[in-house]
C-alpha cells in the first residue's frame, strides 16, 4: 500500500512539474499554480487514476502564502490603510456586495448552488476562497475553484490591457507625483538571517488561528502573526523565489485533485456566465475607480488598479509597469483581501445557517 501511494505521489509530482513548465512556456499568469492545477485535473479526469498528495503540502503552502501576505504589510502600507480607511471600507464593501449579487444571478442562470456561486464570484483570491470553501459543507469547492480560475484569468488579462492602453494618460496627476513609487514589500536582508524567528511566529500563528477558529487558519494565522511582527518594526526577510514557486505548485496540485468536473453540471453555461460576470465586475471596479479618483484626487489608473478584482501580485506588477502608485494599489488590495478573509466568511456562514434554519 505504501509503495503504491509513493508511486501515485511521484506521478502527481511529475505531472505538476510538466504543467508548470508548459504554462511557463505559454506565458500563462501564475504558471506554477495554474499549470499543475490544470494538468493534474485533466490527467485524473481522462485516465481515472487516483493520485496521492499529502494534506501536509496544502498546509505548508498556505503557511508560506500567509507569511508573504503578512510580510507585505509594511509600516508605510499600514499608514496608507489608516489614512484611506473610510474610502477603502466603502469601496471594498460595495465590491463584495456587488460580486455576491452577481454570484447569486450566476448561480441561478448556470444552475449551480447559490452558496457556491457567491463564493466563486467573491474576489478574495483563488487560493484563499478555495481554502475557505473547503470548510463549508454547503459549498462545492469544485465550482468555486472553476469560477475563481476563470475570473482570475479574465481579470489578469483585461485589467492590465485597460490600464496600459486605456488609462495610462492620467499618470501625471499631482497626487501621483507626490507619492513614492518604490516602496518595497520586503527589506533586502538575507532571508536566512532571522528566518527562524519568523518561522516560529508563523507556526504559532497557524496553531493559534486553529485554536480560536479563524477561517483558513493555516493561512490567516501566519498572516496576522507575521504582519504584527513587521508592524512592530522587525523587517521581514524575503523568501527565495524558488520557495514561492514550490508553494504555488503544492497548492496547485491540491486544488487540482479537489476538482470534480462531473459536479459542474452544464460547464459551457457556467463558463459563459462566469466570463460575463468577470467582465461586469471589472467594469464595476472601473466605475468605482473613477469615483474614487474624483473624490480623493488619486490618478485614475492608480484608483482603477486599487479597486480591480485581481490579486496583489498581478495588480502590483501592472501598477509598476504603468508607473501608478504602487504603495496605494498594494494598500487597497491588501485591505480587500483582509476584509474578505476575516469578515466575509463569518457573514456568509451566518447567512447559510440562517437560510438552513428557515428551511427546516
Amino acid at each position: 500500500m505504501r509503495f503504491k501511494r509513493t508511486l501515485s505521489f511521484f506521478e502527481a509530482l511529475s505531472i505538476a512539474l510538466f504543467g508548470g513548465l508548459l504554462f511557463t512556456l505559454l506565458q500563462v499568469p501564475l504558471p506554477w499554480m495554474l499549470g499543475p492545477l490544470t494538468l493534474v485535473m485533466i490527467w485524473q479526469l481522462t485516465t481515472k487514476r487516483q493520485l496521492y498528495w499529502p494534506n501536509f503540502f496544502r498546509d505548508l503552502s498556505s503557511l508560506v502564502l500567509g507569511y508573504l501576505l503578512g510580510a507585505s504589510i509594511t509600516q508605510e502600507t499600514g499608514l496608507q490603510i489608516l489614512h484611506h480607511l473610510p474610502s477603502m471600507f466603502v469601496v471594498t464593501a460595495l465590491t463584495v456586495f456587488f460580486s455576491c449579487t452577481i454570484g447569486y444571478w450566476v448561480a441561478k442562470g448556470a444552475g449551480i448552488g447559490v452558496y457556491s456561486g457567491v463564493f466563486g464570484n467573491v474576489p478574495g483570491g483563488l487560493t484563499q476562497m478555495v481554502l475557505v470553501s473547503e470548510e463549508l459543507d454547503e459549498v462545492d469547492a469544485t465550482v468555486v475553484t472553476f469560477m475563481q480560475m476563470i475570473r482570475l484569468l479574465g481579470v489578469v488579462f483585461i485589467v492590465p490591457f485597460l490600464a496600459v492602453h486605456g488609462l495610462s494618460a492620467d499618470l501625471d496627476s499631482p497626487l501621483n507625483a507626490m507619492i513614492s513609487q518604490d516602496a518595497p514589500l520586503f527589506l533586502p536582508i538575507p532571508w536566512w538571517s532571522i528566518w527562524p524567528l519568523f518561522l516560529l511566529v508563523a507556526l504559532l500563528g497557524a496553531w493559534g488561528g486553529r485554536k480560536i477558529g479563524l477561517p483558513a487558519a493555516v493561512l490567516t494565522g501566519p498572516l496576522l502573526a507575521t504582519a504584527l511582527l513587521v508592524l512592530l518594526g522587525l523587517p521581514a526577510p524575503q523568501l527565495p523565489s524558488d520557495t514561492i514557486l514550490i508553494a504555488q505548485l503544492l497548492i496547485g496540485v491540491h486544488i487540482g485533485l479537489q476538482m470534480k468536473i462531473e459536479n459542474l453540471g452544464n460547464i459551457k453555461k457556467l463558463t459563459l456566465f462566469t466570463v460575463l460576470s468577470s467582465v461586469v465586475l471589472v467594469l464595476f471596479s472601473l466605475l468605482l475607480g473613477a469615483v474614487l479618483s474624483s473624490i480623493t484626487g488619486m490618478g485614475l489608473t492608480t484608483a482603477f488598479l486599487a479597486t480591480a478584482p485581481g490579486g496583489i501580485a498581478e495588480m502590483g506588477i501592472t501598477a509598476a509597469m504603468v508607473h501608478a502608485d504602487l504603495s496605494m494599489v498594494t494598500a487597497y488590495q491588501l485591505f480587500r483581501i483582509f476584509f474578505i478573509m476575516f469578515a466575509v466568511p463569518p457573514l456568509l456562514k451566518w447567512w447559510i445557517g440562517r437560510k438552513s434554519r428557515q428551511a427546516v
